[in-house]
């Protein structure tokens, strides 16, 4: 039963991370349901990890150019600006770094407070219904009456604007509440700033890389983990990356169709059922 339960945490991990159904508000629910301890200390840290690896995975040719371009870019300190204006590769490093501090603002001044307001399972569950509204406007931005202009079409990743990173950001932060879905609030707002969806959506999943670096912080923060667990904390990773790395191309492959919204109703349903849950005391 153990294995089972450690293969079913990181499963469950891998797949809510990038699915547009919020992972942490998935383990709230879990907890109360059946009375499983959330994932704790390193157990937790290495789920991240995994997740972490399928964004690399996944992501591998855009990371190397970054990595590549600030390379360029510590060799002549001195040219960084005039490199910036036209090293699309540089410019997408140092906007998500920007776009990291009003994500890391929002955690600070209100993480605390969310996490304490999602002891109740009804506001876990109303914050699911307001994930699937956002994912309902996406549908409505991609392929709806309020889709780009032809005459005016959505911009690629290499004209990303400071000004896209720093809403992008902003919405992330908006993650810090337990069910609403980090993935999909910052495809939203992406397309929201005129990026084509498969821009937003390489955006959103580069920031997933400092988003996840900073929970794994928070839960070295937190202490370790007896060697005893060790074995299932690695095992948990190896099937979080899996997992996580089929996620994150089915999102895509679905973000293409235009057929995100589908998890809205998944969403709505089971928000509904948690809301209900706490009303009638169960």
């Amino acid at each position: 039963m153990l294995w089972l339960m450690v293969i079913a945490l990181a499963a469950l991990q891998g797949l809510t991370e990038f699915l547009p159904v919020s992972s942490s508000g998935h383990l709230r629910l879990l907890a109360e349901a059946f009375g499983v301890e959330e994932p704790q200390t390193l157990f937790d840290i290495m789920l991240h990890a995994g997740t972490l690896v399928a964004v690399f995975i996944v992501y591998r040719a855009l990371f190397w150019r970054m990595i590549v371009a600030v390379g360029r870019a510590l060799r002549r300190p001195a040219g960084v600006r005039e490199q910036l204006g036209r090293d699309p590769d540089l410019r997408l490093f140092v906007y998500a770094t920007i776009a990291t501090i009003p994500t890391g603002l929002i955690a600070v001044a209100f993480g605390d407070a969310m996490e304490g307001l999602a002891v109740h399972v009804g506001a876990v569950g109303a914050a699911l219904i307001v994930n699937a509204g956002i994912l309902f406007v996406l549908r409505a931005l991609t392929i709806g009456r309020w889709k780009a202009d032809p005459d005016n079409p959505r911009r690629p990743i290499e004209q990303l604007r400071l000004s896209d990173a720093l809403l992008i950001g902003t919405a992330q932060g908006v993650g810090v509440i337990r069910g609403i879905s980090r993935s999909g609030s910052t495809i939203t707002a992406g397309i929201l700033t005129g990026l084509e969806q498969q821009a937003a959506a390489a955006f959103s999943f580069v920031l997933a890389v400092p988003a996840i670096l900073g929970a794994l912080v928070m839960h070295l923060k937190d202490g370790g983990m007896s060697s005893d667990g060790l074995l299932h904390a690695v095992v948990g990773a190896v099937v979080a990356a899996i997992v996580g790395t089929v996620a994150l191309l089915l999102l895509l492959r679905l973000l293409r169709g235009g057929r995100l919204h589908l998890f809205g109703w998944y969403c709505l349903a089971l928000g509904t059922a948690a809301v209900v849950w706490e009303l009638v005391g169960v």
